[in-house]
């Protein structure tokens, strides 16, 4: 009779065991099924957020966002955002430099949210008077990495594949651009 109960008590740990475990590959394979909530920069190929109604090149014919534009890879969302930035810079100061404070905090400035966007430049050593000369590759690239990560969001930013590619060919189709005689303000671009 003993014998009998210790194998009853085993073959009910074992059961509990197994349930246990195949409980746990339940929940494994939920949690993996579960969708990754992709933020909408991610979604739309517009890591900047860049906004309007413009007829931009690479813009997406299916838009999914009221005002944030959905471009058909990140590289054309890149492309506008620096555009946007140059434009910015050449018709606020007749040159290619801006400072911190003529893109985002001015009533026309590129942030929505003022206040998140001064505390994140301030965490990140930039002043309302720190100068980006924007026809600069490197000063241009670091702008555009400050503005996506804080519009993507730090941990997702991260981790973008071949970030530094998009970041290099937006910013190359966005000066091949604004040095071309299609652009009004060339003769503004040094």
């Amino acid at each position: 009779m003993k014998w009998i109960f210790i194998i009853i008590f085993i073959v009910v740990l074992m059961a509990k065991d197994n349930l246990a475990e195949q409980t746990n590959n339940v929940l494994k394979i939920v949690i993996k099924e579960k969708p990754s909530l992709i933020s909408l920069p991610i979604k739309t190929n517009n890591w900047m957020s860049v906004q309007g109604g413009d007829d931009w090149l690479g813009l997406s014919k299916d838009q999914i966002h009221k005002r944030q534009l959905k471009f058909d890879s990140p590289e054309y969302g890149i492309r506008a955002g620096a555009i946007s930035l140059i434009t910015r810079a050449l018709r606020k100061n007749n040159k290619p430099e801006v400072n911190f404070s003529q893109i985002f905090f001015e009533d026309d400035g590129w942030a929505e949210d003022k206040e998140s966007y001064k505390l994140d430049a301030i965490s990140k050593g930039f002043t309302d008077d720190y100068i980006v000369d924007v026809m600069d590759r490197d000063q241009l690239k670091t702008l555009i990495n400050f503005i996506a990560t804080h519009e993507v969001g730090l941990d997702d930013y991260v981790n973008l594949k071949n970030k530094s590619e998009i970041l290099d060919k937006g910013i190359n189709m966005a000066y091949d651009y604004v040095t071309s005689d299609e652009y009004s303000l060339k003769d503004l671009v040094k």
